[in-house]
C-alpha cells in the first residue's frame, strides 16, 4: 500500500510526504522501490511542511479556536505532513540484504512492506527468541530471534525505567535457555525480589512453572539445609502439577572467600583493602572467621601493631554487615560455590534466591559467583582447552549494573580500577563468559562498558541523561531519541551487530506468562490424553 512519496534525500536521511488519510508511527518499517532495488526505511519522527505566512496561521488558528470552519486555499500545496526516516538496508534484485550504499530518487513512492519482504530481512536468525517485530505500536507475527552463540560472549545491555519490562525480559532469556535441546548455554541469576522462581505472587508465573525446569533449573535457596530434589506443586486450571528440581542450600562457608571477593564490591578504602590482604597472608584459611570473631585489640596484636586500630574496627564493621546472618557461615561442610560452577558446566539456569538479603550481601554474592565462574573458564581454556571447547557459554545476569560499572566504581582518584565485571566485559568473550547487564540508570555507566555491551535491548527510557548516554555509544540509534522516550511497557529497540543485523529493530518482547501458559496447555492436553487412554484400557480390561 502506498503511504507517501519521497521529497528529500540526504545521506541516509529521507523525508517523505505522507499521503492523505494515512497514519504513520515512529518505528514503522517501510519501503521505496527504485528500479531493481528495494530500499528499507525506518521512520523516526515527523515534521509538518507549510507555506502559510505567520499572519495566516494566526488567523486560521483563531477561527478554529472560536469554533468556526476554516478553509485553506490550495491546502494540498500549501500545507502537508512529512515523515523523517532513515535508510537502514537495501535489497538487490537477487534478494540479498545489504547496508544502504545508494539512495532512492526524489518522488519515488513509499509503500508498506509485504510479509515476504520482511522475511528477506532475516530477523529470525537465532535460537534465542525475544518477541515479534513491531511497527510503531502495531505488533506483527514476524518473530525476532538472535543467535546466543554470537551474542552472549559479546554481552547484553538491558535498560529501562522501573516497570518497563526488564524482569519479564530476564525471564524470557531464562525460558530460552531452559528450552535448549543441546547443552549450549548456562545462565546465572541472583534474585533478591522473589520474582523468578514462582513469579512472586498469584498473578505471575516463574521459571518453576515451565515443564523444562525439571531438566535445566538449578535452584539455590535459603529454604533448605542440604542438597536435595526440591518438590513444588501448583494448580493450573483445576489440575495439580508437580515439579521436581535439583536444589542446593544458599550457604557459603567463610573459608571459601578471599580478599578480592570483598575488595571488588567497591566498599572498602585503600587502607582497609591493604588490611584485608595482610590479614589473609597472616592467617590464610581462617582469616575471615578470625576477623569476624576476634576483638580489635587481638587483631591489632596479631598483625604486630602495624595496622591502626580505627582501620581494623571500620573494616570489621563493614565485613560483618556485608556477611549478614543467613548466607555466609563459619561452618565448613557447605560446598555451594563448586555446586554452582558444576551446574554452569552442565548448561543449567542457576537461580540464586535471597529475598531477605541486603544490598551489600547481594553485591558480595554477585562478585563471588562472577569471579569463580570466570576464573574457572579462564583456567580450563589455558589448561584443558579441549574440555573448555565443549563447555557451554556462561551468561551472568547482573541486575542494578550501575552499582558495579559506574564511573565512581571503576575510577578512583583519577585512576581506573577494574573489578570482575569490567574484566569480563573486556576479556570474557575469549573464555565464553558473557554479561547480561541490567540497569534503569545507564547514564551512570562508564562509557567503555556501554561500548563493550554489543547487543542492546532498550525498553522504555524517558530520562534524557540515560537515553542520550545509550544513543551516544550505540550504532544505528542516532535519530531514535523520540521513539525511545515514547516506548510502552514491553516495547523495545534491539541493536545487535553480533547477530549480523546492521540496523535497529523495533520489537515487542514476549510475555513470559504467555509463553509458559502455552507450555502448560500442552502439558494439560497430554495428561488428559494419557488419562483417557488409561481409562479406555481399564474399561476394555473389565469387559474381557
Amino acid at each position: 500500500m502506498k503511504v507517501g512519496v519521497i521529497i528529500w534525500v540526504e545521506g541516509t536521511s529521507v523525508v517523505f510526504r505522507i499521503s492523505e488519510g494515512i497514519r504513520i508511527e515512529r518505528g514503522d518499517l517501510l519501503k521505496a522501490v527504485d528500479g531493481d532495488i528495494i530500499y528499507i526505511l525506518r521512520v523516526y519522527d515527523f515534521k509538518p511542511e507549510t507555506l502559510l505566512t505567520p499572519i495566516e496561521v494566526a488567523r486560521l488558528s483563531l477561527n478554529k479556536n472560536l469554533g468556526r470552519n476554516i478553509e485553506i486555499f490550495d491546502k494540498s500545496i500549501r500545507y502537508y505532513d512529512t515523515a523523517l526516516a532513515k535508510l537502514i538496508a537495501e535489497i538487490d534484485v537477487n534478494g540479498q540484504v545489504k547496508g544502504p550504499i545508494s539512495a532512492p530518487h526524489l518522488f519515488v513512492d513509499v509503500e508498506t512492506l509485504t510479509r515476504n519482504e520482511l522475511e528477506l530481512l532475516n530477523l529470525d536468525r537465532g535460537d534465542i527468541e525475544l518477541g515479534y517485530l513491531r511497527m510503531g505500536h502495531k505488533v506483527t507475527n514476524l518473530r525476532i530471534s538472535i543467535p546466543g552463540k554470537e551474542v552472549f560472549p559479546h554481552h547484553i545491555l538491558i535498560t529501562s525505567i522501573t516497570g518497563g519490562g526488564k524482569t519479564n525480559l530476564g525471564k524470557v532469556l531464562a525460558w530460552n535457555i531452559l528450552n535448549q535441546i543441546e547443552d549450549k548455554y548456562s545462565l546465572i541469576i541472583i534474585d533478591t525480589e522473589n520474582e523468578y522462581f514462582d513469579g512472586g505472587d498469584t498473578k505471575h508465573l516463574g521459571l518453576i512453572h515451565s515443564p523444562n525446569s525439571e531438566e535445566r533449573l538449578f535452584y539455590v535457596t535459603t529454604k533448605i539445609e542440604k542438597p536435595c530434589k526440591y518438590k513444588y506443586e501448583f494448580t493450573y486450571r483445576g489440575l495439580i502439577l508437580r515439579r521436581i528440581i535439583e536444589a542446593y542450600p544458599l550457604r557459603i562457608s567463610l573459608n571459601e572467600l578471599y580478599p578480592e571477593d570483598l575488595i571488588e564490591t567497591g566498599e572498602f578504602t585503600p587502607q582497609q583493602e591493604a588490611f584485608l590482604w595482610i590479614l589473609w597472608r597472616r592467617l590464610h584459611g581462617d582469616w575471615l572467621k578470625r576477623l569476624v570473631r576476634e576483638k580489635v585489640d587481638v587483631l591489632f596484636s596479631i598483625l604486630g601493631k602495624d595496622i591502626p586500630k580505627n582501620t581494623i574496627a571500620a573494616t570489621k564493621r563493614k565485613v560483618i554487615y556485608m556477611l549478614g546472618d543467613d548466607v555466609f557461615t563459619a561452618e565448613q561442610h557447605y560446598n555451594t560455590i563448586n555446586a554452582i560452577v558444576n551446574a554452569v558446566v552442565k548448561a543449567k539456569v542457576i537461580l540464586l534466591e535471597m529475598p531477605f538479603g541486603t544490598e551489600a550481601q547481594e553485591k558480595l554474592l554477585t562478585v563471588i559467583i562472577a569471579r569463580r565462574v570466570f576464573k574457572f573458564y579462564e583456567y580450563m581454556r589455558k589448561r584443558e582447552p579441549l574440555t573448555w571447547k565443549n563447555m557451554p557459554i556462561a551468561l551472568i545476569m547482573v541486575d542494578e549494573a550501575h552499582r558495579y560499572l559506574s564511573k565512581s566504581s571503576l575510577i578512583r582518584r583519577s585512576e581506573r580500577r577494574d573489578n570482575i565485571f569490567s574484566t569480563i566485559s573486556k576479556r570474557g568473550r575469549k573464555y565464553k563468559v558473557g554479561l547480561c547487564t541490567i540497569t534503569q540508570m545507564p547514564g551512570e555507566l562508564e562509557e567503555t562498558i556501554i561500548r563493550q555491551q554489543l547487543t542492546k535491548i532498550i525498553l522504555p527510557l524517558p530520562t534524557r541523561p540515560d537515553y542520550m548516554k545509550v544513543v551516544s555509544y550505540t550504532p544505528y540509534l542516532e535519530d531514535s531519541h523520540e521513539e525511545i522516550k515514547n516506548l510502552d511497557r514491553g516495547e523495545a529497540i534491539l541493536v545487535s551487530p553480533p547477530s549480523g543485523i546492521r540496523f535497529a529493530i523495533p520489537l515487542k518482547i514476549y510475555s513470559f506468562e504467555e509463553l509458559v501458559r502455552r507450555e502448560l496447555e500442552r502439558e494439560l492436553k497430554n495428561k488428559r490424553r494419557h488419562v483417557r487412554l488409561l481409562n479406555s484400557r481399564l474399561y476394555e480390561g473389565n469387559h474381557i
